[in-house]
């Protein structure tokens, strides 16, 4: 978590994340949640695209190189794909199935085309990623338990509390997750609940909700006064309830953090009565919900294969056009610069006759082209694509439709 935080994004800072890695590498998208950080590129220079990922993370967020090399792991091609469309269909997830992730990676690839850090390449394999995604929880029954980072939240909760009726709790945040916790709370039996929120009208929209009172942010302190609990839930810079924020407590009071970076200031476990929570936390409740979902797991995992394998497809034919583009554009302008040669010498010929000996010598081109493009157009490799290219003079580099990387920081 401690490294995870200082690698988020969030808000304006991925727009500013993604121009600037877009200065790094050819395309870059950024998934960025309470759980993880990664960042997908597509770049000219295969070997050395995790280290310009590495070299983007290490200057924007000031992390040292070496904690980035200890703390993550880089995937690529094949591999990479992968990786997203498991994130995308609920596998990689801490809690398994969860359906917000689908939110996030579109609204990934949305501000990364707002902040034009895409091309062709990642926003087809985001595109396919949210299909994927939804084909996962639609054809099988991976989100059956419809549960959240929220649900597994209120699960902990419930299990170090036990019975939460007559228990005053108290929510920081008004968005998705937050609404959810407190709906969920409310639906446990939690006797009273306040919502702390930067902006009252919201707070209130969601206190009406769930029979609670709404708080402005200026009251956070007396919230938490007589709170037997708290879930923060709130995007923000540095930690809102920090151990001044609580006053001397003569009851627990247990803090669970949802928020990346994180609400609340992991020192507040320090004060006397007081215990924290944050999403690391919630892993074991993770790990049981896999235990009991093996078969859908499996279900989902081929569908996963086919995807891959479609995507491979897709992207090899992309390569295949324009290794066949070349290949022809080569042989032509071959022919055209013998037949420019002998065309100086055969000036005495009819019109009639010129045009014959040009169709004559496309006719020799597209013969002795068939073989080799047709070769290309079902070669089961981009290593073999490449090679039957070479064989006809061209040299197909590592274009941005080939080399894919993934860098992943700690978490899910």
């Amino acid at each position: 978590m401690d490294i995870r935080e200082r690698l988020a994004f969030a808000g304006e800072t991925l727009a500013d994340g993604l121009r600037a890695l877009h200065h790094h590498v050819e395309e870059g998208l950024i998934l960025s949640t309470c759980n993880r950080t990664e960042i997908y590129v597509a770049t000219n220079d295969g070997q050395n695209g995790h280290r310009e990922i590495f070299d983007f993370l290490a200057g924007y967020h000031n992390v040292p190189m070496a904690i980035l090399e200890r703390a993550s792991y880089t995937l690529h091609d094949g591999a990479a794909v992968r990786h997203l469309f498991k994130v995308a269909s609920g596998l990689d997830s801490m809690v398994l199935g969860e359906p917000q992730i689908l939110s996030q990676i579109r609204d990934a690839l949305n501000t990364a085309r707002e902040a034009d850090s895409v091309g062709p390449m990642l926003q087809r394999l985001a595109t396919d990623a949210l299909r994927i995604g939804k084909r996962a929880r639609t054809e099988t029954d991976i989100s059956r338990n419809r549960v959240s980072i929220a649900h597994a939240a209120v699960e902990l909760i419930n299990r170090e509390k036990r019975d939460l009726g007559g228990l005053t709790a108290v929510v920081v945040g008004a968005g998705y997750m937050a609404s959810l916790a407190a709906k969920l709370l409310a639906a446990r039996g939690v006797g009273y609940i306040r919502i702390v929120n930067r902006s009252l009208d919201s707070a209130q929209r969601l206190a009406d909700a769930v029979d609670g009172q709404a708080i402005p942010i200026t009251g956070l302190a007396g919230a938490i006064a007589g709170a037997d609990l708290v879930i923060a839930a709130v995007t923000t810079s540095k930690p809102m309830i920090v151990p001044d924020v609580i006053e001397e407590r003569n009851r627990p009071l247990l803090l669970v953090d949802l928020s990346v970076p994180r609400t609340i200031d992991p020192a507040c476990e320090h004060v006397p009565m007081v215990t924290t929570r944050d999403v690391d936390a919630l892993e074991s409740l993770a790990e049981e919900a896999r235990e009991a979902y093996a078969t859908e797991i499996s279900k989902v995992e081929l569908l996963v294969d086919d995807a891959v394998r479609d995507f491979a497809e897709w992207r090899q034919s992309r390569v295949a056009a324009k290794a066949i583009a070349s290949v022809r554009q080569q042989a032509e302008s071959i022919a055209e610069a013998e037949l420019e040669r002998v065309m100086r010498r055969l000036s005495h010929l009819s019109e009639r006759d010129q045009n014959l000996v040009r169709m004559l010598a496309s006719g020799i081109t597209n013969k002795l082209l068939h073989e080799p493009v047709q070769a290309m157009r079902h070669a089961e490799s981009f290593q073999s694509l490449r090679d039957i290219a070479a064989s006809q003079g061209v040299t197909i580099s590592d274009t941005p439709e080939r080399p894919l990387d993934l860098a992943n920081t700690p978490g899910e």
